[in-house]
């Protein structure tokens, strides 16, 4: 109720556009705003990673349903389960790394991945790839983002979700990095929070990982 919307009509074209559907008319998108946009896929992404299996809570309330919403509303669907989250006051009780027998299933592929270098690995260089567009676009671009920062919808939203996402990234990395007794957790693990998008990925690369299913 509070963002803009003075350009409805352009929201859909930039979502058309960034898609790659509706007509090619040759309208660019702000290339600052298609690096966001994008980043918003890999959030979610790094956060399913950081939750599943760290962030259950003690309480019960399952993380997988606000995750898997959270890569259509972002931040907007995992507020909710960070505001009903608790911690085991057993850390025993949810070992890390995950035992290999949690790993196994087809339902369990997304978290065997992230229990890989390989699917961080793909995260940081989608990560960098959207940041460095977004840094390298020029103070015209910038300054055309900044206006519809206040004109749209669509920008104004994405970017609250991006900042809210960035702002609690390091909380979770901290209570995974606890979790996992990384040994860096007290040196690295400081520099990565400030580091929005990459920072969690390389987090995922390096911390240790669960041992493959046999």
């Amino acid at each position: 109720m509070l963002a803009p919307n003075q350009t409805p009509y352009r929201d859909q074209i930039f979502i058309e556009r960034i898609l790659g559907i509706g007509q090619k008319d040759g309208y660019v998108v702000d290339p600052v705003f298609v690096g966001l946009f994008n980043i918003m896929g890999i959030y979610p992404a790094i956060y399913a990673s950081l939750m599943i299996p760290a962030g259950r809570s003690e309480n019960k309330v399952p993380a997988w349903p606000f995750v898997t919403l959270s890569f259509a509303f972002g931040a907007f669907a995992l507020l909710p389960y960070m505001a009903l989250w608790r911690p085991y006051s057993d850390p025993a009780a949810n070992p890390l790394p995950p035992p290999s027998s949690e790993l196994t299933g087809w339902n369990r592929l997304f978290l065997r991945g992230a229990e890989t270098p390989i699917m961080p690995a793909l995260l940081l260089a989608g990560g960098a790839y959207y940041i460095g567009m977004a840094l390298t676009a020029g103070g015209d671009a910038w300054a055309e983002y900044f206006k519809l920062f206040d004109e749209s919808r669509l920008v104004h939203v994405t970017t609250v979700d991006f900042a809210t996402l960035t702002a609690l990234a390091p909380f979770w990395m901290e209570n995974d990095a606890a979790g996992r007794k990384w040994e860096q957790r007290g040196t690295l693990l400081p520099v990565l929070s400030f580091l929005p998008v990459v920072g969690p990925a390389i987090y995922l690369l390096l911390r240790p990982k669960a041992e493959a299913p046999k």
